[in-house]
């Protein structure tokens, strides 16, 4: 990594306000993945937690809590055993292992409030909420006039759940994509859960996620936010109600989770789902500040995989049927945590990762980690934190945070890697950095400012090369963003302005700008959000992903790439005490262009509009 990198890293922080925080994760997870399937989900999760609050008090759900470790869930409850129920999320500062960025998420997805057991579950007290959208591009794509498409352009939705006290929950849905014609391909998704009844911690039949230790077993479904400045620690959460409209990677039958004694747990699993059939368990230890467990997992497919024989894949998975096994642990002593997961394939292969975090308050913290991950272990059931895809990969990872003078709070996160064998898109062992970073300060009353920069240096195939052999270059990509956050009153107003830059050998120096100016304002029954954004990226390498308000169910994050100008109306109104609606429009004017895509997602002239209804009753 050459010495101007360095020189450009700017500390960051944690954000004074979850929202934030929740949007850098989501423009991470899209720039990164270069898919917005994982940010859609994760985005409609804490739409939904957002919309239904876990009260703190309630110590029976916090395992609901995806961004609590075992460890902050322990400690929370015997606070409130030793101290009284929380009176207001101030106090969450008191107890160790809260530092002020989860208690910032927290304040936007939880409520402190007074709370009592119910003497008993009656179906009667349930809540009950039905979500259905429709909506969709307004201008005519090239498939749908030619008819390569077979369905229409609606993007329709359709939701039901039930919820007694979270500890007996039911969802349906169904979804239709555009392209998709209606009944044939669309997606339906169903679970039904019982939590904390008896010795029964948990059992889903239908559509559920299976997440333990660091991801290097077994874990499907989301991937876990890896929150800038925060040591990438997966806080498995066992067995799980799938992500209502994430398509990817769910599995479908039966699982739960017992108690065998008072530190033993056990969770069983057999699911069958698009000819992958999944069986196995997972035995758990907690006691005091130790929790261990033991995963075993047979995975077996109708059809084997057999890719065809490329430079690249030479050590991919071939066959009908894998076992995997893993060894995980997590142990806090006092303000230090220690964590790890081993995982073996049948072949003999191994996985390692393991990692260590201090946090002297809550201002102040640093983490490492290191991971060590085989060029011939194998699992088709695993997300482990990587650069890459879970194999092939050696790497060191340090985050940190702190207060700085003049009140200014920073955080850092740097990841060194290399692939020591061949991968996609790169023929020869590579090796990479990706640091990002942030300032921020509350520069006063409902007004923070925040500065951000990110550097992202990868090898990879010249791209296009007449060689009769691959050959190989460095490529580097940075990216500066600030943001400045003001409430007032009935108003919200959020300013962000992006400058990014990529270069290499191959395709020289691309740069690329873009600005975006949102506004919100809330009155009683309604709210409404506009914004609009002017962008100039030369090419696809510097395209800005700055998030923009969205519907539940309804993720939006585009992707600014050439010269244009883009504006959207979000109108959200409550029709009474249990109904609401709900609608966006937004359209993308290019300069630069006279039709939008290409193949069969062209569409004819300079503009994009898309249009989304949404109606919301609860009862």
């Amino acid at each position: 990594m050459s010495l101007k990198a360095w020189l450009l890293v700017i500390f960051a922080i944690a954000p004074f306000v979850a929202s934030a925080q929740v949007d850098e994760a989501l423009e991470q997870m899209v720039a990164e993945t270069e898919s917005d399937d994982q940010a859609a989900a994760w985005a409609d999760w804490l739409t939904e937690i957002h919309e239904n609050r876990i009260n703190l008090n309630d110590t029976a759900t916090l395992n609901a809590l995806p961004l609590l470790s075992p460890f902050q869930v322990k400690a929370l409850k015997n606070y409130i055993s030793l101290y009284g129920q929380l009176l207001s999320h101030k106090e969450l500062r008191f107890i160790p292992g809260f530092d002020s960025t989860l208690v910032a998420l927290l304040e936007n997805l939880t409520v402190v409030e007074p709370f009592s057991p119910p003497q008993r579950l009656r179906l009667a007290d349930g809540r009950n909420t039905v979500i259905a959208g429709m909506g969709g591009t307004l201008e005519q794509a090239a498939g749908y006039r030619d008819g390569r498409y077979d369905g229409d352009a609606l993007h329709s939705q359709l939701i039901y759940s039930y919820n007694l006290n979270n500890r007996i929950s039911l969802r349906l849905v169904a979804e239709k994509d555009p392209t998709e014609p209606w009944g044939k391909g669309n997606f339906y998704s169903y679970h039904l859960m019982l939590n904390d009844i008896g010795r029964l911690e948990r059992l889903i039949v239908g559509r559920y996620n299976l997440q333990f230790g660091q991801g290097l077993t077994l874990w499907t479904g989301l991937h876990p936010f890896n929150l800038l400045g925060a040591t990438p620690q997966r806080f498995g959460r066992g067995v799980r109600p799938s992500s209502t409209f994430y398509e990817d990677g769910y599995q479908e039958g039966l699982a739960a989770t017992m108690r065998l004694a008072k530190v033993w747990h056990l969770s069983a699993f057999a699911s069958k789902t698009h000819g992958t059939r999944l069986l196995g368990g997972h035995l758990e230890y907690r006691n005091g500040n130790l929790i261990a467990g033991l995963t075993a997992v047979n995975t077996a497919l109708d059809d084997s995989i057999a890719p065809a024989n490329r430079v690249y894949n030479q050590d991919y998975f071939r066959g009908n049927r894998l076992t995997n096994l893993g060894v995980d642990a997590t142990w806090q002593w006092r303000r230090l945590t220690l964590y790890g997961e081993i995982a073996m394939c049948d072949s003999g292969a191994t996985a390692a990762i393991g990692g260590a975090r201090l946090t002297l308050n809550d201002r102040n913290s640093l983490g490492i980690s290191y991971r060590n991950y085989s060029q011939h272990y194998h699992n088709l059931n695993a997300q482990p934190y990587a650069i890459g895809d879970g194999r092939n990969e050696r790497g060191w990872t340090l985050d940190a945070k702190t207060r700085l003078p003049l009140n200014i709070d920073a955080m850092l996160s740097i990841d060194l890697h290399c692939f020591p064998s061949l991968r996609y898109g790169s023929y020869h062992p590579s090796s990479g950095a990706w640091i990002r970073s942030q300032l921020s300060r509350r520069l006063g009353h409902g007004t923070t400012a925040t500065l951000r920069y990110a550097y992202r240096q990868k090898d990879r195939n010249i791209p296009y090369s007449t060689a009769s052999t691959y050959e190989h270059e460095e490529t580097l990509r940075q990216q500066l963003q600030a943001t400045l956050h003001h409430e007032h009153g009935h108003w919200m107003f959020d300013t962000k302005a992006a400058l990014a830059g990529f270069e290499s050998n191959s395709s020289g120096i691309q740069r690329g700008w873009a600005v975006i100016q949102q506004a919100r304002f809330t009155y009683r029954l309604l709210r409404a959000t506009a914004g609009a954004s002017l962008f100039n990226v030369d090419g696809y390498y510097t395209r800005i992903y700055l998030n923009e308000s969205y519907l539940q169910y309804n993720f939006t994050m585009p992707s600014y790439y050439g010269q244009g100008i883009r504006a959207f109306l979000i109108i959200q109104c409550d029709l009474g005490k249990n109904l609401a609606i709900a609608g966006k429009y937004a359209i993308t004017h290019y300069f630069d262009r006279t039709s939008v895509d290409s193949g069969a997602a062209e569409t004819e002239g300079p503009n994009r509009q898309t249009a989304y209804l949404q109606l919301r009753w609860k009862f």
